[in-house]
């Protein structure tokens, strides 16, 4: 499932503060969170494919502008490196007033049997 193998690729990076949907209510920062937004199945001639196109949005919420640019980059890393086949779409930085904490939010589109 691609949440799991999500999840084995960011969570190293933030001590496994790395959370599907929404974060603890005690999270440390730095820590992430990733959710799906879409998952399109793929049909042919045949019928249904096993091939799965799934977009995900990561977000990584730091104290400073400059950690989480620097958490955003060991992202785009880590997931050059994944073991699934996976395309940065886009990346936008925001500060979250509640929170009091920056955060950059990258979007990817992951392939998948």
């Amino acid at each position: 499932m691609i949440q799991e193998d999500l999840q084995s690729v960011l969570a190293p990076l933030v001590d496994g503060r790395s959370y599907p949907s929404l974060a603890d209510q005690a999270a440390v920062p730095p820590y992430i969170v990733y959710q799906r937004v879409v998952s399109v199945i793929h049909n042919n001639l045949q019928g249904p494919s096993d091939l799965q196109n799934t977009r995900v949005q990561i977000d990584v919420y730091a104290k400073t502008y400059g950690g989480a640019q620097q958490m955003a980059s060991a992202v785009s890393q880590a997931m050059q490196a994944a073991p699934f086949i996976n395309l940065q779409i886009s990346d936008q930085d925001f500060y979250e007033m509640e929170v009091r904490l920056h955060r950059v939010s990258l979007d990817y589109s992951i392939w998948a049997i």
